[in-house]
């Protein structure tokens, strides 16, 4: 799959391989995940479920792309995203092959222009289902995208930004090897987290973005639920998230965590900049069993 249709600089970074048409609104797309990678980990013989996000955010934009005309220099903007593991998803020496079964719904038009998708898909191993995700999606113009921004479409950070009297917590506490791929930095005296990514990260930035996107935003909170709990290796089971405003990396982002039910199963992870919620999502931690 070319590069430039799923928005990646890096050709390692493409998870989508091919994709085939069954109707003007359902699709077959091939996905290939990594096995190695830095940060969609599967040393656990388990395909990381952030990365089964990651590929769904590509087929998303690959199929607003060569279906429904939204140019490629357009900006992309979720404004929700969900997924849901529906089976146990190992790593195998001999997998069967993976296949998103996309169904498009709730066109939105925008002169005479499709401006906006919502998108349902199904990650089938062979014929056993094992995740489901939803994304509601819009194009931007560049013009639109300079308006909405309001002057910040070309800020560009050169090195992690921390918030004063906070340090980057230590990539043992949050399942990860190295310091570089911690997304989150504490003030030990109030104990308040903080979304601090490196921006030299090539693995999880292979282009430079003007804000801190939606994958960065999942993988922060995944950490936050591991520092909070005490437990590097939890994972997700499920996800759902929403993007009120632009995170932006120069002001200081506040990560909280909450537990919502008794068994400490279900969490809110909300981020806020200046007193204002620039994400929220809901998250819960798969069986260790």
């Amino acid at each position: 799959m070319p590069r430039h249709l799923v928005h990646r600089h890096a050709v390692a970074e493409v998870f989508l391989t091919d994709y085939r048409i069954e109707s003007d609104s359902t699709y077959h797309v091939a996905v290939q995940l990594p096995v190695s990678h830095r940060i969609f980990d599967a040393s656990c013989e388990q395909h990381d479920p952030l990365g089964v996000a990651e590929a769904f955010r590509q087929a998303v934009v690959l199929l607003c792309h060569t279906r429904y005309d939204i140019p490629l220099h357009y900006k992309f903007l979720m404004e929700t995203f969900s997924f849901e593991m529906l089976d146990a998803f190992d790593v195998q020496p001999a997998a069967e092959p993976l296949t998103f079964c996309i169904t498009v719904d709730n066109l939105t038009h925008r002169d005479g222009a499709v401006s906006g998708v919502e998108v349902t898909g199904v990650l089938r191993e062979g014929t056993r289902h094992v995740a489901r995700c939803n994304a509601v999606a819009r194009g931007a113009s560049p013009e639109g995208y300079r308006r909405i921004r309001q002057g910040r479409e070309d800020y560009c950070p050169r090195q992690r930004i921390l918030p004063s009297g906070t340090a980057v917590i230590g990539s043992e506490r949050v399942g990860r090897s190295n310091n570089r791929d911690v997304l989150i930095s504490t003030d030990a005296a109030r104990q308040t987290v903080f979304c601090t990514p490196d921006p030299r990260n090539h693995s999880l930035f292979d282009h430079p973005v003007d804000h801190i996107p939606g994958m960065i935003l999942f993988e922060a909170a995944r950490q936050a639920v591991r520092y909070r709990t005490g437990d590097p290796a939890t994972q997700i089971a499920t996800l759902s998230a929403g993007f009120p405003r632009f995170t932006e990396w120069e002001t200081p982002c506040h990560v909280s965590t909450t537990s919502l039910d008794a068994s400490g199963n279900v969490h809110r992870v909300r981020f806020t900049q200046d007193q204002q919620t620039t994400a929220e999502l809901e998250l819960t931690i798969a069986d260790a069993s």
